[in-house]
């Protein structure tokens, strides 16, 4: 073991904090962050959970915390990517048009594919099949649930599309949460991971149609830290957490890749044609930028994100191809980082959370 925390808690005597551990979005970019945990453990030689009271996670950020929740480490996580990343991100079988329309598709698809560089057929399906995301969950976490974590609280973002809302899932460290205790982590986890366009959204046994929380949180770290005072405010003392206060906070989040653009956009208007190749960019890099600036605000030097620039527009949400060069990209930073990591983040020990037994009236 490279790093022991108890000499700096002994040096500090007692001082009170509430530590989150925040995991972006970002497909198959994760494997970074994965990178970064394995590195960061195997100095520790316990589980990175451990020193933190609360993990978000957003989309492929949302498997990772589940699984480091459930007792997985870093390398686990990482032979889990590894099982299974290829036939997750597997191509579908070809679109098979019907009627009418069967003999013209394939002079459609062509002429598609020479103007745009994308297959026609991704117009009328999401890209990949959702079944193998979901037999590689099922066989992780079979049948538990969120009520099934004890060791520390669990935020998952995800966006209801038949209320039309922002949803978060959560364990029941919170009265709110008390109703998603009984929520399998499989349900939850496709909801979650149900990337508009990548993959199908997900109805769950509520009946309602669910997408990926990327959509209003890439990252979860405003979420987390906004949960955090909730639960300041609704939840401490002898009940769930020991008294704390938003000086007493510490946010570490472990990003992606970002991304940078130019855009000019033609002549003096745009219009939908321009945009549609754009506006899921734009929308994603200046929500993950404007997210700095309350954070840094909030916070200040208690909140610190570990992430890399992406090299270039190859290094996508299923570029399956670079996943080992993310590993190793985020064991190097992890590397790097560790002698201040650990004096700020890592020794800390989060006691577990007394979880709500009933949804009080509000």
């Amino acid at each position: 073991m490279l790093f022991d925390g108890r000499e700096i808690l002994q040096e500090r005597n007692v001082v009170t904090r509430f530590q989150i551990l925040t995991l972006d979005g970002g497909g198959v970019r994760g494997s970074f962050a994965l990178g970064v945990i394995a590195e960061l453990e195997g100095a520790l030689g316990h589980s990175i959970t451990e020193c933190f009271d609360m993990l978000a996670g957003t989309s492929t950020g949302a498997i990772a915390a589940a699984g480091l929740s459930l007792g997985l480490s870093g390398e686990d996580l990482i032979r889990f990517y590894r099982e299974h990343i290829e036939r997750i991100f597997q191509p579908r079988e070809p679109y098979r048009a019907k009627g009418w329309t069967r003999p013209i598709f394939p002079l459609v698809q062509w002429t598609f594919r020479r103007r745009t560089g994308s297959k026609f057929e991704d117009l009328l399906r999401a890209k990949y099949c959702p079944h193998a995301l979901e037999q590689a969950f099922s066989n992780v976490f079979a049948e538990r649930t969120l009520g099934d974590i004890h060791s520390h609280r669990l935020v998952v973002p995800v966006v209801d599309l038949t209320l039309g809302q922002t949803r978060v899932f959560r364990t029941p460290h919170l009265p709110r949460g008390v109703s998603d205790a009984g929520e399998r982590l499989i349900d939850v986890l496709m909801a979650a991971t149900a990337a508009p366009t990548y993959f199908p959204h997900r109805v769950l046994p509520d009946g309602h149609a669910y997408n990926d929380g990327g959509l209003w949180a890439v990252s979860p770290s405003i979420l987390a830290l906004a949960e955090a005072l909730r639960i300041r405010q609704l939840c401490v003392g002898d009940h769930c957490a020991p008294p704390f206060d938003i000086s007493d906070i510490h946010l570490l989040n472990l990003g992606t890749g970002r991304y940078t653009y130019s855009l000019t956009p033609p002549g003096e208007d745009a219009g939908s044609l321009y945009w549609s190749n754009h506006v899921a960019d734009v929308m994603s890099i200046s929500q993950m930028q404007g997210i700095q600036e309350p954070l840094f605000f909030l916070l200040a030097d208690r909140y610190r994100t570990i992430n890399f620039d992406l090299p270039d527009a190859s290094w996508g949400l299923d570029s399956v191809e670079h996943v080992e060069e993310m590993i190793a990209l985020g064991r190097r930073f992890a590397r790097e980082q560790l002698s201040g990591l650990g004096e700020e983040f890592l020794a800390h020990r989060a006691p577990p959370y007394e979880a709500m037994a009933e949804d009080p009236v509000m």
